[in-house]
């Protein structure tokens, strides 16, 4: 169990720092900001995604790929 809750702290830290990231891509007036926030909005989408899939089905994912982590078959 510590793990899960472990795995689900460090998702939910990961998915509010990618909608800050969100947030502030969205505020920006600089050329070429609107690439920028769509960039980082997909980001965003993509880190709640795993937050649900943490929380819901208790899965895991690698912190460099983002891709879901496979249990080892016995």
């Amino acid at each position: 169990m510590p793990n899960y809750l472990e795995n689900l702290m460090k998702e939910a830290k990961q998915t509010a720092k990618a909608m800050q990231k969100s947030y502030n891509a969205s505020a920006d007036i600089k050329p070429g900001a609107n690439a920028r926030a769509r960039a980082a909005d997909k980001a965003s989408d993509s880190q709640v995604g795993q937050f649900i899939g943490a929380l819901v089905q208790g899965r895991r994912y690698d912190d460099n790929t983002g891709k879901q982590v496979k249990g080892k078959k016995k």
